[in-house]
């Protein structure tokens, strides 16, 4: 039942005149205005409801349909309050406290108006379990305090949605206040709810058959948090035993970087909550970061060392594992020389475990052969950014989603793989925000578009030059921002003279009416934020892509301004942090060159010793090294490389030719397989330190729950095995290593320490122990002085054309599971996507006689695997999109060599195949 609308009055009437109503608050002067709150005086806050004013003065005003994150309807009746001259009472919850305004929340006739309006509620409603509630929902604490109690006839005519493996909905208790409706489209985005019926009729619809299963609800567990009545909750809290601890931490998912409240029970996390203040994720978490926490304590979590006997793996005490790696790093160098050792550090782990591994391979070993998982991914970006910029990272926040007056989208897929942020773009649309799509497959915000430039997988910078050529050529350019802060602009021009938007219509598959309305919306907006992901980075033209991308961001004047900028979304949880932290082999800890004569006395001062001068090898180059014997020993941290990197075949064959790899993982992994000496690491909610989200925040990560077994952190396990190694460390906890960090680097974190991070950490650069962060870089000119536009030429992918390989496939990540699936796969998100499925358009499908749900054979020059098929219109014809997240599936086995020749990062983005149906 709802009783909406309500009307919610102001009053601004002057004496004597008759009371009239209205939405707005008065025009506000120079003095502080004030009113009467149940004979209390209160001073007028701008813009300030009834409700909000009360609460100030801890007056609670009873609510069933509010929250303060969604637009106000009144529709409750429950906060209906007296206001002086009001010939009837006012909804608190929307009416402005206005000057003069005399109110009373609890007079006898308002009490036993709530009390009727929770016993129509019950009478006609028919909650089956409310009365006398001793659960804790809101509606049964409200029944409760106004003196329900009595026996009221529950109906149970509707069985409880069991189709969700989270959410449940019981029909039965369901009061439609519609709270779920009003928070799933404004939080969300998503339109999963509907009200239908009137008066004791009305029912809440669930999608087309009232089951989650088949709506288009994404489990981000937003309404849950609002249902005042339990009708709407989930298995977590269907649990209701009380939490021993609570603690506050960072999603350890995608780089986000949510702020998340974890309840535990006997070392157990019970549920997560968001923190409804944090700045990043303003109260809000997607499916993941809520509910996919049981991989914590699977029972296939590695809990103690192993060591390869006989080819079997055999559990060994820690000091026999820490001896071990330490004898055979020492061995392996004395033998084949600094060069033959490599380590991967990890994106999923802390920036402190990271900075202590590269500092581990370059003091102790002597080697500058350490790189990340960012290589595979956002190198690119880094790169082609930091040419641009002066600043290998984003130059605008997430809060610069709700400035935007225009967003550029290229080549992510932020509902599925950054799902917050995903949904604060669609608010900010729904606000009326333009928004361009640059893409080859019709993404979900593909549907929220003004514009959609559905182009060929790989035509990146064909398409961004061809924008602005048009941008250039109708001047809707920022020539005072260009003359003042940019330098290449008469260079750029002459370029894009040359080009032709016919040419580039047919390279791009992008109507050429369609890209100069793209150029003219970007140009006529202001300034536009400019979000960008993997379809950018991950191709051999990468680093083009992003130069290209960027040179639309200067050209519009869009880089250092609010609402505006580069904001490319990090895939993993610190894969900025990692390579912030030296995780790379041309690059010690912030970005500094291993040349530069002052970082190297510094170095030499703080460490001990300098690193090597010669850059050392990508993730990829040892590989390579590893397959032809140069490369003798990896320490691989936290990456299942055999699942994730490109050509599986060549990886597995390199792996198995090593004397010596050392593993820390959560699980035994695809790449433990070839390991000698396995680490049972801590995840995420297990250990201290520190992420950095991919707005450059660096966030203190509490340990939530222990480990499991004898698992440890990964900083402690580096740090023993250097000092058994010869090192003279004194790192005793992860706050030690930051300052240490802070030391070598203080340009960017000199103003970083544990005691500064609470509660929103700090964004860098942050130079100075006083220093606030930085939210928005290049605000008054770019770090490397002046901002450079490029000119790149347009080259075509070595995967283009490939005859008897019709078909581009485009890998990427599905909302439901993380990466290569290690912890979503052990989580009740398995029933939700057991498998990796390759989509075709239904064309190609017909054309090629495939089947929804059959067996293919997909085929690229590389390699092939059998995966199963089913048609959607969400991508083009003549391309493929398949997930990752199954190590069965063998998506990369299909995936080549070829990688972008400056940034090294490979090609997942566009790989010629073929796909021949299996009967």
């Amino acid at each position: 039942m709802c009783f909406w609308p309500v009307y919610a009055f102001t009053n601004t009437q002057a004496p004597g005149s008759v009371w009239r109503p209205h939405f707005r608050s008065e025009v506000w002067g120079m003095t502080r205005a004030s009113a009467s709150i149940n004979g209390r005086i209160i001073e007028i806050e701008k813009n300030e409801t009834i409700l909000k004013a009360a609460r100030r003065l801890s007056i609670d005003i009873p609510t069933l349909c509010y929250s303060d994150k969604i637009q106000h309807e009144g529709g409750c009746r429950m906060c209906l309050v007296a206001c002086a001259g009001s010939p009837r009472p006012v909804a608190a919850c929307h009416t402005y406290l206005t000057a003069g305004m005399t109110i009373n929340t609890h007079t006898p006739e308002l009490e036993n108006l709530r009390r009727e309006i929770l016993k129509l509620y019950l009478s006609e409603d028919g909650c089956s379990s409310l009365p006398g509630d001793d659960s804790g929902t809101k509606f049964g604490l409200l029944l409760g305090s106004y003196g329900i109690t009595g026996a009221w006839p529950g109906k149970q005519t509707q069985a409880v949605d069991t189709s969700n493996p989270y959410l449940r909905f019981n029909a039965n208790n369901c009061i439609t206040c519609r709270l779920c409706l009003n928070t799933c489209e404004q939080i969300q985005g998503q339109f999963v709810y509907g009200v239908a019926g009137r008066g004791a009729a009305t029912r809440l619809l669930l999608g087309m058959t009232n089951q989650f299963a088949d709506s288009p609800c994404v489990t981000c567990g937003a309404c849950v948090d609002v249902c005042p009545t339990g009708a709407i909750t989930d298995c977590d809290r269907q649990d209701q035993r009380q939490a021993d601890i609570k603690t506050q931490t960072v999603c350890g998912y995608c780089g986000v970087g949510c702020r998340l409240e974890v309840e535990a029970l006997a070392g157990v996390v019970l549920r997560i909550k968001p923190v409804e203040d944090a700045i990043v994720n303003q109260g809000h978490l997607c499916l993941k970061g809520r509910y996919a926490h049981t991989y914590h304590h699977s029972s296939e979590r590695l809990t103690q060392p192993l060591k390869k006997v006989d080819n079997k793996f055999e559990p060994i005490s820690w000091e026999e594992a820490l001896d071990l790696a330490a004898q055979k790093l020492i061995e392996i160098t004395k033998i084949h020389g600094p060069s033959g050792l490599g380590a991967l550090s990890s994106s999923r782990s802390t920036n402190e475990a990271a900075y202590l591994l590269q500092k581990l391979f370059r003091c102790l070993i002597h080697t500058n052969n350490i790189d990340c998982c960012a290589r595979v991914c956002h190198s690119s970006t880094a790169l082609g950014l930091q040419l641009m910029t002066g600043a290998g990272a984003a130059s605008a926040s997430y809060i610069d989603i709700e400035k935007a007056s225009c967003i550029v989208l290229a080549g992510a897929n932020p509902t599925a793989g950054h799902p917050v942020v995903g949904a604060r773009i669609k608010q900010a649309v729904l606000r009326g925000a333009s928004l361009i799509l640059i893409d080859p497959r019709s993404i979900e915000l593909a549907d929220y578009a003004d514009l959609h430039c559905q182009l060929l997988p790989g035509t990146n910078v064909a398409l961004f030059n061809g924008i602005a050529k048009v941008l250039i050529e109708e001047d809707l350019i920022d020539t005072c921002y260009l003359e003042n802060r940019v330098e290449g602009l008469e260079e750029l021009k002459s370029f894009v003279k040359e080009l032709g938007i016919e040419e580039i219509s047919a390279i791009t598959s992008v109507d050429q009416d369609q890209i100069v309305a793209t150029a003219r919306l970007i140009g006529k907006s202001g300034p536009v934020l400019f979000i960008h992901g993997l379809g950018l980075s991950e191709l051999t033209q990468g680093t083009g892509s992003v130069m290209a991308f960027c040179n639309l961001g200067m050209l519009t004047g869009s880089i250092g301004l609010p609402g505006a900028g580069m904001l490319p979304l990090r895939g993993q949880n610190n894969v900025q942090g990692n390579a912030d932290m030296g995780g790379m082999p041309n690059l010690v800890t912030g970005y500094q060159s291993l040349v530069e004569p002052k970082t190297r006395k510094k170095l030499e001062l703080i460490w001990g010793c300098a690193p090597p001068i010669k850059p050392g090898l990508t993730i990829p180059e040892m590989i390579d090294a590893a397959a032809m014997g140069d490369v003798h020993a990896l320490w691989i941290q936290g990456e299942d490389i055999v699942q994730s990197e490109p050509n599986e075949t060549h990886v597995r064959e390199a792996l198995a030719k090593l004397d010596f790899l050392i593993v820390q993982e959560l699980f035994f992994s695809e790449t433990c397989q070839y390991a000698d000496l396995i680490f049972p690491a801590c995840a995420a909610l297990e250990q201290e330190g520190t992420f950095t989200n991919g707005e450059r925040r660096i966030q203190h990560v509490h340990p939530a729950v222990p480990a499991p077994g004898e698992a440890r952190p990964d900083w402690l396990v580096i740090r023993d095995v250097g000092l058994r190694m010869g090192a003279n460390w004194k790192h005793n906890s992860p706050s030690d290593i930051m300052d240490e960090i802070a030391q070598v680097a203080p340009d960017y974190f000199g103003g970083i320490s544990y005691s500064r991070l609470q509660p929103d950490g700090l964004q860098w650069p942050c130079p100075a122990p006083g220093h606030p962060g930085t939210s928005s870089l290049h605000e008054s000119k770019f770090m490397r002085g002046k901002g450079k536009l490029a000119c790149i030429d347009y080259s075509q992918s070595p995967e283009h054309g490939i005859a008897d390989f019709p078909f581009l496939l485009v890998t990427g990540r599905l909302l439901e599971h993380y990466n290569v699936g290690t912890m979503t796969r052990r989580t009740p998100n398995q029933l939700m996507v057991s498998e990796d499925v390759l989509n075709i358009h239904p064309e190609d499908a017909g054309k090629y006689k495939i089947l929804d749900g059959q067996k293919v054979k997909l085929t690229s020059r590389w390699g092939s695997t059998i995966v199963t098929v089913t048609s959607s219109r969400r991508i083009a014809p003549g391309t493929l999109f398949l997930s990752f997240h199954f190590p069965e599936t063998h998506t990369n086995r299909v995936t080549g060599p070829h990688h972008d020749p400056q940034s090294k990062c490979p090609q997942y983005k566009a790989i010629a195949v073929r796909v021949e149906a299996i009967n």
